[in-house]
């Protein structure tokens, strides 16, 4: 039987800890994965993750049903990608980008069919996925974060302008240029045709 992530957080409130458990595995990699497309650094991601389930346990007491669990979730861990993003800034510090992404299936059976091309065709999948990664990388906060919650994490335009705090419209107009931004920058880095 399916229990719903609001019916788990209640629990949590009651100190129940296999419903937080049961929360941490339904969205531990999907929050790493964001925070990661967010930041741009996978071992920061891993700890950003962490810090949001930490202050999702400790706000178990007050936790009120009021918005999804899902975007409350985002929504803490969005602002500790802005934290993060802005405290970078202000030290000046890059960080190396992952070069392989986690749990990315590379075990296409037509590449694996004929081993001859596979490393060319690995090779240019992976240039391919920094030269995105350096585009997404590229677009204004709000829009990185949108285009990324929608892409990546298939929110919903309703559950991102809860955590973004504005209107769906807003979300609507940022995602479009988000993607009208990420074709022009992909279109000059060699990726796809310019139509």
């Amino acid at each position: 039987m399916f229990v719903s992530d609001e019916d788990l957080m209640m629990k949590c409130r009651e100190g129940d800890m296999s419903a937080f458990e049961l929360l941490v595995r339904r969205y531990q990699n999907p929050l790493i994965n964001y925070i990661h497309r967010s930041i741009d650094d996978y071992h920061r991601a891993e700890d950003l993750s962490q810090e949001t389930f930490l202050r999702v346990f400790k706000s178990a007491n007050r936790y009120e049903p009021t918005a999804s669990f899902k975007s409350w979730l985002y929504t803490i861990a969005t602002n500790l990608c802005r934290n993060e993003i802005r405290n970078r800034s202000r030290r000046n510090t890059y960080y190396l980008e992952d070069l392989v992404e986690e749990g990315e299936d590379i075990h296409d059976t037509e590449i694996m069919r004929d081993t001859r091309y596979l490393p060319e065709m690995l090779l240019e999948k992976k240039e391919q996925r920094q030269m995105i990664r350096k585009a997404l990388a590229q677009l204004p906060e709000n829009q990185r974060i949108a285009l990324t919650l929608v892409t990546y994490q298939d929110l919903r335009y309703e559950e991102v302008a809860e955590i973004l705090g504005c209107s769906v419209g807003a979300v609507k107009a940022l995602i479009h240029r988000a993607r009208q931004k990420m074709k022009k920058l992909l279109v000059k880095a060699g990726i796809g045709a310019n139509e």
